[in-house]
């Protein structure tokens, strides 16, 4: 696995690579908060050839200068990348929560992305990020850290701790946490027109315990849009990949084939 950049808008983005050109190709796209590593285990597939992104302000990506983090911002890197790395006229995007949504949003407008696995996102957006201003730019130890996140109210802190650092001053977050919470970069929307843009295959794997998305609106997604298959997944929230793997990774490769 090789970590390697390109650039979009003058920021240096970073993605995964497990090499293994000449496979059909797999690009993963992690949620908000997260990395590219949150799909580890895509990578180490030896049937394809897979790329993980980290979206702008996420991982080893820069953070916007101008604090620009609207879904537009996402989806422009993702067409840059795209473009200039991607040589595949067939490809498969696999996207978490965030990722799902930029998946089918470019799904829209590439016809060469010709399946999608969107993992925990609907189409009605409607969340509120603001306790991430309130996340302190640094704690004295990774227990702090998680402490500090339980006490905004995070009942599951393991997602973002896998976006923990450390350096001389302590432990912190990569992501950038002083402008995606910011009012001008909301997610939020109703994007059913966008949704039922493309006619590609999608799989929409779903924690039963999601907090994010419900299983009526993800069954309402099944059946307005043709060639639309739903997996409700037990014993998973909202990061399915991350509650449930084997079950998530099953339901996967099922779908690849």
């Amino acid at each position: 696995m090789k970590r390697k950049y390109f650039i979009s808008n003058n920021l240096k983005l970073s993605y995964l690579e497990n090499g293994l050109s000449g496979k059909p190709v797999i690009i993963c796209l992690h949620g908000q908060f997260g990395n590219a590593r949150y799909y580890s285990n895509i990578l180490n597939f030896k049937d394809y050839h897979v790329f993980s992104l980290d979206f702008r302000g996420h991982g080893f990506s820069q953070h916007s200068k101008y604090g620009n983090y609207k879904i537009s911002d996402f989806l422009n890197d993702f067409s840059v990348f795209l473009s200039n790395i991607i040589k595949s006229e067939k490809i498969t995007v696999i996207g978490h929560s965030l990722g799902g949504l930029v998946a089918y949003h470019a799904a829209a407008l590439y016809p060469k992305i010709t399946k999608i696995i969107s993992e925990d996102i609907g189409v009605f957006i409607n969340e509120d990020i603001s306790f991430t201003k309130e996340i302190p730019d640094y704690e004295i130890s990774l227990r702090n850290l998680e402490t500090g996140l339980k006490n905004l109210g995070i009942t599951e802190p393991a997602y973002f701790l896998e976006s923990a650092t450390e350096d001389e001053k302590g432990w912190k977050f990569r992501f950038d946490k002083n402008n995606i919470w910011k009012p001008e970069n909301t997610l939020n929307g109703n994007y059913w027109d966008i949704f039922l843009k493309s006619s590609c295959p999608i799989l929409l794997i779903h924690g039963r315990q999601s907090w994010v998305v419900s299983d009526d609106e993800i069954f309402e997604m099944e059946q307005k849009r043709p060639n639309t298959k739903a997996v409700i997944v037990e014993n998973s929230s909202h990061g399915v990949n991350m509650d449930n793997p084997d079950e998530f990774i099953k339901n996967v490769i099922k779908f690849l084939q």
